[in-house]
């Protein structure tokens, strides 16, 4: 194992982002049927906490699709994880305390700071990705 997966490994799942027709009705059925609690909520999207993680959920067009999801790492390093994405030949873009790039499938994954968001719920900045 080299000096970056043992510092900046991914050590949880920090959200997991779906899309959705309705947003009130999505919240409302995850809280009522998992115990799921919302950290934040707005007009275009709505965190709901469990354990480590969280789901955000957002209004799309393409319902019931995952948009995205985060990894979490422990000591998030912004330079070290950068200089090793690029160095895997990704493109990272960005966003907040992590970056965003696509997988083999085109998926988009997002890896950075394990509790980004956790306590006080993610800003809405309207990140898009390439």
């Amino acid at each position: 194992m080299n000096d970056f997966q043992q510092t900046q490994k991914a050590v949880s799942v920090n959200h997991i982002a779906i899309s959705v027709s309705n947003l009130q009705r999505s919240a409302e059925w995850y809280c009522r049927l998992f115990g799921l609690s919302v950290i934040q909520q707005s007009a275009s999207s709505v965190l709901l906490g469990f354990g480590t993680g969280m789901l955000v959920l957002r209004e799309d067009p393409n319902p019931g699709t995952i948009s995205h999801f985060m990894l979490g790492v422990e000591h998030y390093d912004e330079q070290a994880l950068k200089t090793h994405l690029l160095a895997q030949g990704l493109d990272p873009q960005k966003d907040l305390e992590s970056f965003h790039v696509r997988d083999p499938d085109g998926l988009n994954v997002q890896v950075g700071d394990s509790l980004l968001g956790l306590a006080a719920g993610i800003a809405e900045n309207g990140f898009k990705m390439k």
